[in-house]
């Protein structure tokens, strides 16, 4: 856990750096964001290929920027069937609390962004995507013996972090200058989506130790994939913003991971056991 932290917050600070001075060589260059997406206006229009304009998107890109923030909600709600099930069972089996901890709180500091940033998808998405996550770990909870730990660490210290990062944002935008709070909510939010994407991997070494992938939910990977997909283009096609393309290429490549491990091992005994049960049973037919 400790490393996957490391090496996105060392891949984000890299990244972001070069490409904000990229940014800042090409600002005058740079494509006019609609106005759903954003509040700042410019009149200035670049030409795009094929003889369009900045201030015309292609159809395409349009639909993924009117797609985007509903995938994001659909996204955010993926995990409810799994949290019914455990709710039903009264167990949460070996479903880790992680991607639910990290929902709540990369909701919030997405929430800040989409506010400092004035982006209104942005907010309103990723509210929906913290009051969901909080329900989930509610939920969890409630399912879940005492002292049980919630992989990693326990339920107690993920509520701890989760707090602890709602606290120490508000403080920080409410004393920094409002475009150096964007510029950190900014960074801050690639490391927890990140986070959020990859926390169903944390559970890879037991999926491969047991050859059973029944901890990764199919519905958050695949709404998972289909939402990075979305925001990848309008990250950087329509908005322009390394805050939001870069975490969402880094989610989608998460997702593609998870993907490939349910089709090796699914839910429960993977193919080799299979046909080796199918080979008993004819050995006993004959």
């Amino acid at each position: 856990m400790s490393k996957l932290l490391r090496v996105a917050f060392i891949a984000a600070s890299f990244l972001s750096h070069h490409v904000s001075v990229a940014d800042a060589r090409s600002a005058a260059k740079s494509a006019a964001v609609p106005r759903a997406f954003t509040k700042r206006k410019t009149r200035r229009e670049t030409k795009l290929r094929g003889g369009a304009t900045s201030a015309d998107p292609p159809k395409w890109l349009e639909i993924c920027g009117k797609l985007a923030p509903a995938t994001s909600v659909l996204c955010s709600l993926a995990p409810l069937p799994t949290i019914i099930d455990a709710a039903k069972a009264q167990s949460v089996g070996s479903l880790p609390l992680l991607p639910y901890s990290s929902m709540a709180a990369n909701g919030f500091i997405w929430s800040l962004y989409g506010w400092l940033a004035e982006s209104p998808p942005v907010l309103g998405a990723n509210i929906a995507g913290t009051v969901l996550g909080l329900y989930y770990c509610k939920e969890y909870r409630k399912c879940s013996p005492p002292g049980a730990s919630g992989l990693p660490g326990t339920i107690h210290q993920h509520a701890l972090v989760v707090t602890w990062i709602a606290l120490a944002n508000a403080f920080i935008v409410s004393r920094l200058p409002r475009k150096v709070s964007t510029d950190f909510v900014g960074k801050e939010g690639v490391l927890f989506y990140i986070l959020l994407f990859a926390s169903p991997l944390v559970a890879a070494k037991n999926v491969i130790a047991t050859k059973s992938a029944a901890s990764i939910a199919l519905p958050f990977t695949i709404a998972s994939l289909i939402n990075c997909s979305l925001w990848s283009a309008v990250g950087l096609l329509l908005m322009n913003d390394f805050y939001i393309w870069f975490p969402c290429v880094m989610g989608l490549l998460s997702a593609l991971a998870q993907l490939f491990l349910k089709g090796i091992y699914g839910d429960g005994a993977p193919a080799a056991s299979v046909l080796q049960e199918m080979g008993n049973l004819h050995v006993h037919a004959t």
